[in-house]
């Protein structure tokens, strides 16, 4: 999990992914918050419990989380398991000023809420040769009239 959590300080957004209640895949960018604030689940977000995405988790406690980094085109993709916290005491000692655009009352929202997400498999994807490997491959491939997936690195279990 040390290496995960190494990773993921590489990146600032993700793509939380629920399951709506008519059983469609439902993405939305979140804030990574720093694995080590929070020491009794492997990854976290900040929310407002009386958000879709609580709802949806309430209901379907397995998600997944896709992360990217444009810089070299790395990908990070978890599946976990979350719950959802109300726990303000918790809230106010973990409180950043960039939440404020989704708990504009501050650390005292009523609604706030943590969802905590216990990884269960990731996987990590960094091209050899970065970027321009990646764009060479795809180009080459399509000449050849082949997939360049067998020239890319596969992902790396985490």
């Amino acid at each position: 999990m040390s290496e995960l959590h190494a990773l993921l300080r590489e990146f600032d957004t993700a793509m939380l992914v629920t399951m709506t209640p008519e059983g469609l895949m439902r993405g939305r960018p979140m804030e990574i918050q720093e694995p080590a604030e929070l020491m009794d689940c492997d990854l976290w977000f900040v929310t407002e419990d009386e958000a879709a995405k609580t709802g949806e988790i309430a209901r379907e406690h397995q998600v997944a989380v896709c992360c990217y980094r444009p810089r070299d085109r790395a990908y990070i993709s978890i599946s976990a398991r979350a719950t959802i916290e109300r726990n303000e005491e918790k809230i106010r000692s973990l409180w950043k000023p960039s939440w404020k655009a989704w708990l504009p009352a501050g650390p005292t929202h009523p609604h706030a809420a943590l969802l905590k997400l216990y990884v269960e498999r990731a996987e990590y994807w960094e091209p050899e040769g970065g970027r321009l490997r990646v764009l060479y491959e795809k180009a080459k491939a399509l000449v050849q009239r082949r997939s360049a997936e067998d020239k890319l690195n596969p992902p790396k279990h985490i």
